[in-house]
């Protein structure tokens, strides 16, 4: 008998549950819809060499996906990124960190000038410089690695379990590919 009770008592709080959602009207976010009507994308370079290495199939994938990719990334690495993205590199340096080694004012007004539709950090590991920048963009779309404290920085994450960098950009790829 109580069997039947607790299916009863299932299905008429599934019927609340759903009377109530149709009621409210929430208003769902379609970042399928959002990504895909997005240009400019802003892509923060990873810091790590080994990542730094393998992260270009991204840039590859965004491009064949006729997206408006600008970089930022560290001055010293701007030669490292292949001849066709540069004129889209927003390079900094050691003069754009504060104290704290966080970005500095003249570096996020530099960022904010521009108009990005979304921002992916290609950094697997924990970098508290773009993770502050990140926060300071006033964007609806913020890709990212899942990372300590990643729910405060980004709306949209990819889980890394490899440890090799390849893998986990193609993972990246193939996240973005959903959408």
């Amino acid at each position: 008998m109580d069997k039947i009770a607790n299916i009863i008592k299932k299905k008429i709080a599934e019927y609340i549950v759903n009377r109530s959602i149709k009621e409210r009207k929430i208003q769902y976010q379609s970042f399928a819809q959002f990504y895909r009507k997005s240009f400019n994308i802003l892509v923060f370079m990873p810091e790590d060499e080994a990542e730094f290495n393998h992260c270009f199939q991204v840039l590859k994938f965004l491009e064949q996906s006729k997206k408006n990719v600008f970089i930022f990334t560290h001055d010293f690495r701007v030669s490292l990124i292949p001849l066709k993205y540069r004129p889209h590199v927003i390079e900094y340096g050691v003069g754009d960190t504060n104290r704290l080694n966080l970005a500095s004012k003249k570096l996020t007004d530099k960022l904010m000038q521009q108009h990005y539709h979304a921002v992916i950090d290609l950094n697997i590991k924990d970098n508290i410089f773009y993770s502050h920048i990140i926060s300071i963009l006033d964007l609806q779309v913020k890709i990212g690695f899942k990372k300590n404290n990643s729910d405060n920085y980004y709306n949209i994450q990819v889980n890394n379990v490899e440890s090799n960098p390849e893998k986990s950009y193609k993972n990246l790829v193939n996240c973005l590919q959903m959408f």
